[in-house]
């Protein structure tokens, strides 16, 4: 390859240059933070295998608009001829892919549609002599990465580059990725690096604790109660064993005993509504702890109100503990008051201090309910004159709460980059998958259990300067459960990553014909 990188169109840094060195060799996993250009570096792979091999090179990537993103990157990155690059998604009719798979040199496409068209004799994977798979976390289980990279790993031992940000903790997680992918390094860069440090804003992540107001407090309370009455119940009934059961045990306790009660033992069928009713007082009482009155308001409203047999059942269990009948009429009448929510009240304090400083400064919030993000859009709308907020969601509609389409999505960040809206109250749909403009300031509505979810949301801020995180975080409730479980699973998955990765280079075999286990790894 040329000394020229990428045809002089962009000046590759250090650590995108060694990364390149190992990955045009090795099976690899990158594993570098949002915003530090994975991209840049897929496409000088790509451009190695291209131009120096004279091979094809296939980049899947999970949904459309990360297709469409990265389509446009490699279009200004590479400069193909006008055929030599195609992007598939589901919009793209099946023999217009046929003939595109034969005559394009790089196809950028959904997994689910390189699958579907590698089972269908579409294409000859073979041909290819590289597969990029980005946010390569998902290749585990049934995804599509998994059926792809077995396909080309057998056809014939060829490249493969995996990115992500974050692998996830769970060691046996990270070995099914590598295992997958036929990967024989990992390298693994961090903010702290020497050679990545300098061209970090770096970021200020400050918990903000606040405390949940009595009034929520004594819901909850009664709710806990009622839950209690409903696991005795059980426990005394001998369909579980506890009185502390987790919400997914639980889940799993429905299908055990149904199958139970249909080999005979009938007398169970009349517990699983019992079930069904704790793992619905569980959610009504996270809800409160997490979100606020309106969210379980909503649920309560949803419960009782429910067509669905299982809802009825449901209603009837509650409305028939004292504890939930003292619940609901406390609710009605807190509803009833002018009740302001602390997290929102922050949110907006800490908006407004940051656009006040600078008025070109834009903020993403993230919240994990729709629900959420559409008061709060309106919550802060509706008390500043210097907030510009913009609900952000998928594309999927919600009973009567429409989506929003990829083209729509696409106006709104282009108006929030423009700074026509300064504030994006996005839910998850913005942590992954789009191409989100840096921010000064990130707000986690509420932490997220989940170290992937908790790195990508961070990495939305610093990039290019200075940024900062706040995490709103109730003490003593299922909030800060879920802030230290995201900080154990982080720490667990550098530890893993890091112990994979610091196996001595020069003690390993280049280029095995086997899948290896994780500790054949190095950086």
């Amino acid at each position: 390859m040329s000394a020229s990188f990428l045809g002089g169109r962009i000046e590759p840094r250090e650590y995108q240059i060694e990364i390149f060195n190992t990955a045009r060799e090795y099976n690899t996993l990158v594993v570098l933070p949002t915003g530090l250009g994975k991209t840049i570096i897929a496409a000088m792979v790509a451009e190695y295998i291209l131009r120096e091999k004279n091979e094809k090179v296939m980049f899947l990537a999970p949904t459309r608009p990360l297709v469409n993103q990265h389509l446009e990157t490699f279009n200004t990155l590479l400069n193909p001829l006008p055929g030599e690059i195609s992007a598939f998604t589901g919009d793209v009719d099946s023999e217009d892919r046929l003939l595109r798979w034969v005559t394009s040199k790089i196809i950028i496409s959904t997994p689910q549609v390189a699958e579907n068209d590698l089972k269908m004799g579409l294409y000859d994977i073979s041909k290819f002599g590289l597969i990029i798979f980005d946010e390569a976390h998902r290749a585990t289980g049934n995804y599509s990465y998994v059926e792809i990279a077995t396909h080309f790993l057998e056809a014939r031992k060829r490249l493969i580059l995996g990115m992500t940000a974050s692998p996830g903790a769970d060691r046996e997680k990270l070995d099914r990725i590598t295992k997958s992918l036929g990967i024989e390094r990992i390298v693994i860069k961090s903010e702290n690096d020497p050679d990545v440090r300098k061209y970090v804003g770096g970021i200020t992540l400050d918990v903000v604790k606040l405390e949940l107001p009595s009034e929520i407090r004594d819901l909850v309370s009664q709710l806990r109660q009622t839950y209690s009455r409903i696991i005795d119940h059980l426990r005394n009934a001998g369909a579980i064993n506890s009185s502390t059961v987790a919400r997914s045990e639980l889940a799993k306790k429905i299908s055990d005993l149904a199958n139970r009660a249909r080999a005979g033992e009938t007398k169970l069928f009349g517990l699983i509504p019992y079930i069904s009713a704790a793992i619905r007082v569980d959610y009504l009482t996270e809800y409160l702890e997490t979100q606020g009155i309106e969210i379980a308001g909503d649920y309560l409203k949803e419960i009782m109100n429910g067509n669905e047999k299982t809802l009825r059942k449901t209603a009837s269990i509650l409305q028939k503990i004292p504890e939930f009948v003292s619940f609901m009429d406390r609710m009605r009448e807190i509803e009833k008051m002018n009740f302001e929510n602390p997290k929102m009240l922050m949110a907006l304090r800490l908006c407004e201090e940051t656009v006040s400083k600078n008025p070109e400064s834009r903020v993403i919030i993230f919240t994990h309910f729709r629900k959420t993000s559409d008061l709060l859009t309106d919550y802060l709308s509706s008390h500043s004159p210097l907030l510009r907020p913009i609900r952000f969601i998928g594309q999927s509609s919600r009973g009567s709460d429409s989506g929003i389409r990829q083209k729509d999505q696409d106006i709104i960040l282009q108006k929030f980059r423009a700074n026509i809206y300064n504030v994006l109250v996005a839910t998850s749909v913005a942590e992954e998958g789009l191409d989100v403009p840096s921010t000064d300031l990130v707000i986690f509505f509420e932490p997220v259990p989940s170290e992937i979810r908790s790195i990508q949301r961070r990495g939305r801020t610093g990039r290019t300067h200075a940024g900062s995180v706040k995490i709103l975080m109730y003490n003593g409730t299922r909030d800060a459960a879920y802030y230290y479980s995201s900080i154990r699973k982080e720490n667990r998955m550098r530890s893993n990553i890091k112990n994979a990765a610091s196996v001595d280079s020069q003690q390993a075999e280049p280029r095995k014909t086997g899948n290896p286990s994780l500790d054949d790894f190095i950086s």
